[in-house]
């Protein structure tokens, strides 16, 4: 058992299998009763193999599953264990992800970066992808989450579609990339602002953020149309980004957010891990004693094949539950610059140039409403106290309406 936990880092649920809950109980008899597809699994179970599901989701759809299993099933295939359950429960809006081994289920998954996409009397598109660590998710043509292997995936032969769908569609081979991008889901080019601001005219600039804040702030502007996540910002070659130009984002933090990230990489690949130039995280998960606004901030790079000048750190932001920010990364001679409303956070030094990054995956619990490409040198800070950073103080110390949308 060691060994066998030892290859697969999921395998330690295993001594965690339990009855199912109620609930689960409840769509596992359902669904089971409306067994939709099956379909016996030809080419080798390997790194690669990517199985493709197409359907149409009822109109009454109360639940839908994509179980993988161990063996061709039987009619019922009550026996069987499944490496990978997918359960689509729209009430709820999740997606549940789980293994049976020897009749007992294990702990449930059912978190991800992505809102749920699927809905009532809609097609759907469902994308899975085998790996050696663990499934990949894809659902409409957006990663959705990944299930580390709880048992050996060499074990797969069959798979079973069951529930509220009809008309479904399984497809297998094998890929080079993931996920595949369907036309809503494909790279949107970054808009640029072509005109330079001076060093002297930096206080302009802090203006406008701060009306920036203020505007996304105001109860009216919570209900206009956001940029859906996770979101894909192409970069072209004619306004990469070198020293003087920057990155401005604007949105929202959600009310009870988890984390969010922000990755400057190079393709739009989530499998094989794409070279990432910069990577910025803000979790916050936190004690009781923290201060609200206070966050794991993570900062890394990916090259040549492992995470690089990794570091983790709890720093004080104005980024807190339900208030609007405005982050900018500014390209300087040897490191990105990050600001936070103005306020300098931190550097991170280049370990790849930044003008070979084409790709701005922004992703986690909040809402965007602007990204673009600034050709500046942006803000670069003053000494001493100024009547900006009064102004600033002042507007944290405001009420930010506790609205979500």
């Amino acid at each position: 058992m060691s060994k066998f936990m030892s290859v697969y880092p999921g395998a330690g649920t295993v001594a965690l299998r339990r009855v199912m809950d109620a609930m689960s109980l409840f769509y596992e008899e359902r669904s089971a009763a409306h067994r939709r597809k099956h379909f016996k699994v030809i080419q080798c179970p390997r790194p690669g193999l990517c199985f493709v599901f197409h359907g149409m989701i009822l109109s009454a759809c109360e639940h839908f599953a994509i179980d993988f299993l161990t063996k061709q099933g039987s009619e019922t295939c009550e026996d069987c264990d499944v490496l990978l359950q997918i359960g689509s429960r729209l009430p709820q809006n999740y997606i549940t992800r789980n293994s049976r081994l020897k009749g007992k289920w294990g702990p449930e998954e059912n978190s991800s970066y992505l809102t749920f996409q699927l809905n009532r009397g809609k097609s759907f598109w469902m994308q899975i992808l085998l790996t050696e660590e663990c499934f990949l998710i894809s659902v409409n043509g957006y990663h959705f989450a990944k299930y580390i292997h709880r048992m050996p995936y060499r074990w797969l032969e069959a798979v079973d579609v069951l529930g509220d769908v009809s008309d479904i569609v399984i497809d297998t081979y094998y890929v080079s990339e993931y996920p595949i991008r369907l036309t809503h889901s494909l790279p949107q080019p970054l808009p640029h602002l072509t005109k330079s601001i001076r060093d002297e005219e930096s206080m302009d600039t802090e203006w406008k953020v701060l009306s920036s804040l203020a505007k996304m702030s105001s109860k009216k502007y919570l209900y206009q149309p956001s940029l859906p996540l996770p979101f894909y910002g192409k970069i072209f070659e004619d306004v990469s980004l070198v020293e003087g130009r920057a990155l401005r984002i604007e949105g929202r933090v959600r009310l009870m957010p988890q984390r969010f990230s922000i990755a400057f990489q190079k393709g739009q690949e989530i499998w094989p891990q794409p070279t990432v130039s910069f990577y910025f995280s803000p979790c916050f998960l936190r004690s009781r004693h923290d201060k609200v606004g206070k966050a794991i901030i993570t900062r890394r790079a990916y090259l040549n094949g492992e995470w690089v000048n990794c570091t983790v750190s709890r720093l004080n932001t104005s980024l807190r539950p339900g208030g609007a920010f405005v982050i900018v990364v500014v390209c300087r001679d040897t490191y990105y610059e990050l600001f936070v409303n103005n306020r300098s956070l931190f550097h991170f030094k280049y370990q790849m140039k930044p003008d070979r990054v084409d790709i701005v995956n922004i992703r986690g619990d909040i809402k965007l409403w602007e990204v673009v490409i600034e050709g500046s040198n942006i803000i670069k800070k003053a000494k001493g106290r100024t009547a900006m950073d009064r102004a600033i103080n002042a507007w944290k110390r405001t009420e930010i309406p506790q609205l979500e949308i």
